[in-house]
């Protein structure tokens, strides 16, 4: 039934109070301050470690390393303690991507910490700068804004191998893929996963205003805003005194990344480079498992593909395991089959208007919507029995929210606007849920 389901008007846009995701955490780090210097001279930079790490053995892979098409003559070779760009001193690395790596540095002309996104050398047109040049024509005053990453500076960094190109922007806390493998049972409870979703609505209202589809909708794009500032020298002094581990081949260090978590923040939404400027595109996108059925089936695509994204996102992080797994690495054709067979047991067959506008359509379905693709189809279900089990949640209002993303048309969707202000997201904790 999809977005037809509700939503009879929509009320006017607001934003909604900060989440605190520090009490999911089990673990905190405590604050080591470090003095401002408000002197328009350039410190000196500290000396780091050389010594006194745990050395991982060289037959093991690290971080980057696990991804798959892994090239290391890709990726700049960063040590801690490093100045780059003449000011910027590397001091704890945060995180990777099959694009880039992420490094927390201090600025030693002012002490204030930037994080550094050095993106790898074989990354000819960076896509990310261009959608937030544009972002920047769009400066009008939405609550969205402040939920989407801030972008400061770039510069391009001279390696052995290539030229990296350099991201300079705001820091941020960890992700919440990261923040929900280390709860108890991989799972969040409903109010903290309506306060991060509702957060989520409003930074894909302001890009789809701007013409921005993000197309990369899911946990690890989601970082927890950093409040408590201070975090940021307690990282580099753990740096000093209880240096990461890594792995030294050679001249070639691998470096462990840290997490920071200061406090209670807002959400981010991060990582452009799959954005796409436009309302209507064609081709490959989104992760695997995220796909929404016009990507899987080769036809237009628009800003709902983030909205029917948002949906999985919701299941993900309630469940802790995604709606529609992948289930054929090898072959990409039986991975799609398998994957529409799976939505159609779910929500059932599609709509005429869909099999009557999408030539690959034919290869799963008759005329009539009966499947026919190269994949059994699994056994029917709805999201009442799948959410059976689910306790302390308004199973009601869970059952329309998914409805109203899980759609096979577009048009069906709701928008993220009107994602924001569904019933489920206003829901308030409630003893009685089961």
């Amino acid at each position: 039934m999809g977005a037809r389901r509700m939503l009879h008007s929509i009320p006017l846009l607001s934003s909604r109070p900060a989440l605190n995701f520090s009490n999911a955490i089990s673990r905190s780090v405590s604050a080591v301050s470090r003095p401002f210097s408000k002197s328009s001279e350039s410190s000196p930079p500290r000396k780091f470690p050389s010594t006194g790490f745990e050395l991982i053995d060289p037959s093991e892979k690290v971080e980057e390393e696990r991804l798959p098409f892994h090239k290391r003559d890709e990726y700049y070779p960063m040590k801690i303690g490093h100045v780059v760009d003449g000011h910027y001193q590397i001091v704890a690395k945060l995180g990777y991507g099959a694009t880039s790596t992420v490094w927390l540095s201090r600025d030693l002309r002012n002490q204030k910490y930037w994080v550094l996104k050095v993106h790898i050398n074989s990354l000819k047109y960076n896509h990310e700068l261009a959608v937030y040049r544009h972002l920047a024509h769009h400066t009008e005053d939405h609550p969205g804004r402040n939920h989407v990453r801030e972008f400061h500076d770039s510069f391009t960094l001279k390696g052995p191998n290539g030229n990296h190109e350099v991201f300079v922007m705001q820091p941020l806390g960890m992700s919440l893929r990261s923040l929900q493998g280390i709860q108890r049972d991989g799972t969040f409870p409903e109010q903290l996963v309506i306060g991060a979703l509702a957060q989520v609505f409003l930074a894909l209202d302001f890009l789809h205003e701007a013409d921005v589809i993000h197309t990369d909708v899911h946990s690890d794009n989601l970082l927890i805003g950093i409040v408590n500032k201070s975090i940021f020298s307690t990282v580099e002094e753990n740096e000093i005194h209880k240096p990461s581990p890594r792995k030294v081949i050679g001249d070639t260090v691998t470096q462990v990344s840290q997490y920071m978590l200061g406090g209670k923040g807002p959400l981010i939404l991060c990582d452009l480079g799959q954005a796409r400027i436009g309302r209507e595109h064609r081709g490959n996108a989104m992760p695997i498992p995220y796909r929404a059925p016009e990507v899987i089936l080769n036809m237009p695509r628009g800003n709902s593909v983030d909205a029917w994204s948002t949906g999985l996102l919701a299941w993900d992080l309630l469940r802790g395991e995604s709606l529609f797994n992948v289930y054929d690495h090898e072959s990409r054709e039986i991975n799609d089959a398998h994957h529409l067979a799976a939505i159609t047991a779910l929500i059932g067959p599609p709509p005429p208007e869909l099999l009557q506008s999408s030539e690959d359509s034919r290869k799963y379905w008759h005329e009539d919507g009966e499947w026919k693709g190269p994949v059994p189809l699994p056994p029917k279900k709805d999201f009442e029995s799948l959410i059976s089990g689910f306790i302390g949640v308004d199973k009601d209002n869970f059952v329309s929210f998914m409805e109203c993303f899980i759609a096979w048309l577009p048009n069906d969707r709701l928008t993220c606007l009107q994602g924001h202000f569904h019933p489920w997201l206003k829901t308030e904790k409630n003893p009685a849920a089961t």
